[in-house]
């Protein structure tokens, strides 16, 4: 999404993520975490997808640099804050969900993960105070949590009377053009991925 914001032509190469490709030795020297997204500009590479965004930001961006990576101390560290929630809670909250799904067997969710994906939600309502994440307008923060909270959504429906704040933000973020082209493929595949999976698993 960022990409198509900037205007940024990437060259993609995608490993096979379910032959677990990007666990390989030789993905391991580009990236240790054997993880994606990774990203390589020149003699330079990055990986994790928040880092590569504000990479790509203050590197890229221009003059639409300050709308979506703000300097401002505290509009950046309410960033910061959407960020790193997103990392280390609320993917990982989906990655409890899809990995078992898609590799281990798991055939469906519990009571527990569907409780998690709530508390999730529950923060998302909390931070959405304006228009965007932070701000009257898009920002990084908006570009992180979207594609998760709707990657959420596939798995557990988010109510839109209790969390309005989230869902009138989800349904903005789907008018952007940017969001119809990259990210609505994307949660379509996602979906029919494990959709498929648990019904082959509870075979």
């Amino acid at each position: 999404m960022l990409g198509h914001i900037l205007s940024i032509d990437f060259h993609y190469r995608e490993p096979k993520l379910l032959q677990l490709e990007h666990k390989t030795p030789e993905f391991k020297k580009i990236n240790p975490m054997g993880t994606i997204p990774v990203l390589q500009d020149g003699d330079f590479i990055v990986s994790e997808s928040h880092a590569i965004m504000q990479y790509l930001t203050v590197a890229y961006s221009g003059e639409r640099g300050e709308q979506l990576y703000p300097r401002a101390p505290r509009a950046r560290a309410l960033l910061h804050q959407c960020m790193y929630f997103d990392a280390a809670i609320m993917f990982n909250t989906l990655k409890s969900i899809a990995l078992p799904t898609l590799l281990h067997g798991m055939k469906g969710t519990t009571e527990k993960h569907l409780q998690s994906i709530e508390e999730c939600y529950s923060v998302t309502e909390a931070y959405l105070r304006r228009a965007y994440m932070i701000a009257d307008h898009l920002t990084l923060a908006d570009l992180s949590l979207s594609t998760t909270v709707a990657a959420s959504h596939i798995i557990h429906e988010l109510d839109s009377n209790r969390f309005p704040r989230t869902a009138d933000w989800l349904s903005r973020m789907k008018q952007e053009d940017f969001y119809r082209q990259i990210t609505e493929p994307g949660m379509a595949l996602l979906k029919k991925l494990l959709y498929k999976r648990w019904e082959k698993n509870a075979h």
